[in-house]
């Protein structure tokens, strides 16, 4: 009995270090802050303009995937030029190109609208779930100081690797909607986000894996975002040129009226 008792203390105490190693949700957010660029550079930029391209991956069904008489399968890949611009605090607007077709989602600090040519040419009104995800989307800060700014429930829950790197998990719980943020060991930068999004009578786990961090005048910035539903890739972002503090209009982010 007495070998057990000091064989639990002896158990305790080992796993001391690692619990004390468990960083606080205020020491994540305060590193990501720092290795970002630091508060006061970041609260410096009012506007952001990020060109780059949207790769969509087309998920061909396998009956599909080769035609008759020996013919090409469909392409399996959409390549398009992209353009996001963001104000303070919550104004966004994405432009995508498709031949001579302009795709747009856009948040105008109180609705989320959407111009889809495969519907029609007018802009219309976003709601539910896209417009929820256009809404966070704009949050310039991001997602971490959006949830702080809310109020959102968050913790700690251990790390998990991302492309072999270790990363903490972090719980935002918003409105019984939990998102996980993936935050590298090292800087606590973000690596992954994932969340569960209900699509009908179906839930399906929406993640973005974010890398290739590069210096851009003083703020560090992902160049590349994969996004993941249900474990397969649907599009690659890829970030060619950001640029801060440019003048951006109000009025551009406004839905146009139907012609």
């Amino acid at each position: 009995m007495k070998r057990l008792i000091l064989f639990t203390g002896a158990a305790l105490l080992a796993a001391l270090p690692a619990l004390a190693q468990t960083p606080t949700v205020d020491d994540l957010l305060a590193k990501n802050m720092a290795s970002r660029g630091g508060a006061e550079k970041l609260r410096s930029i009012s506007t952001r303009k990020v060109t780059g391209k949207v790769t969509v991956h087309v998920q061909v069904p396998p009956d599909m995937q080769q035609k008759p008489q020996g013919q090409p399968a469909p392409p399996q890949t959409l390549e398009m030029p992209m353009q996001v611009y963001a104000k303070r605090p919550n104004l966004m607007m994405q432009e995508m190109r498709m031949q001579d077709r302009r795709l747009v989602t856009a948040y105008d600090g109180q609705q989320a609208w959407a111009i889809n040519p495969m519907i029609g040419a007018s802009a219309q009104l976003l709601q539910g779930v896209q417009a929820d995800l256009i809404r966070d989307q704009a949050q310039f800060d991001g997602p971490l100081a959006y949830a702080r700014e809310r109020g959102d429930k968050m913790e700690v829950l251990g790390k998990e690797e991302i492309d072999g790197a270790p990363a903490w998990k972090l719980a935002i719980t918003h409105d019984s909607k939990q998102t996980t943020v993936y935050l590298d060991e090292k800087t606590a930068l973000e690596r992954k986000v994932s969340a569960s999004v209900k699509q009908g009578d179906t839930e399906l786990l929406v993640e973005s894996v974010i890398s290739d961090y590069q210096p851009v005048d003083g703020v560090m910035v992902p160049h590349k975002v994969q996004t993941l539903v249900g474990g397969n890739t649907q599009a690659t972002v890829t970030i060619e040129k950001v640029e801060f503090n440019v003048p951006i209009e109000d009025a551009q982010f406004k839905m146009p009226s139907a012609q």
